[in-house]
């Protein structure tokens, strides 16, 4: 992570891997059954491992951030996702500035260190979880305890991407010679 600027490969690259990323949304619109939750664990573990990709190829400071953004902003005009679509954008971009700072503070790239993503896992969610939480409980006017969205959102969240953090590695390694 030494180089600054993003060349326009980099940023061809971030924008179809945030595409990707961002079309999870679609599991809630697509499955007719009313499964709450399924967002979550569809979307979670792919968007991670997403991200964690897009770290190891650009290895520049932003590129998870960047990444998450156009994600965030191509979910808004998708069906499915959170019932507040305007606050997807700043919630994601929070997940991708906590991977960016915790791989700049690591200084490693996310191939190296299954601890460091696995740690990136547990907690790149919980920045976006707590705006999307905040901004139900103010303009949806959700009641929701706050020990219901501790344990039952937030835990679920840091489950699904922990486990992908873990399984990040060896993802990154299988495709590195494609890449």
């Amino acid at each position: 992570m030494r180089k600054r600027y993003f060349s326009a490969r980099e940023v061809a690259i971030m924008t179809v891997l945030g595409c990707v990323s961002s079309l999870t949304t679609l599991t809630t619109a697509v499955i007719p059954a009313p499964l709450p939750g399924l967002y979550a664990v569809i979307a979670i573990p792919i968007s991670t491992i997403l991200v964690l990709i897009i770290a190891e190829i650009v290895g520049k400071f932003g590129a998870a951030t960047f990444t998450q953004f156009v994600s965030g902003t191509l979910s808004i005009f998708l069906p499915g996702g959170p019932p507040i679509v305007w606050m997807v954008v700043p919630a994601w971009c929070l997940g991708g500035i906590v991977v960016d700072g915790i791989l700049y503070l690591a200084d490693k790239k996310p191939s190296e260190s299954r601890l460091t993503t696995t740690v990136i896992g547990l907690l790149y969610n919980i920045p976006g979880d707590l705006v999307l939480y905040w901004s139900f409980m103010i303009f949806l006017n959700w009641a929701y305890s706050p020990i219901f969205f501790l344990y039952s959102f937030m835990m679920i969240h840091m489950i699904l991407g922990g486990f992908a953090g873990v399984l990040a590695p060896n993802v990154i390694t299988k495709i590195k010679p494609l890449i």
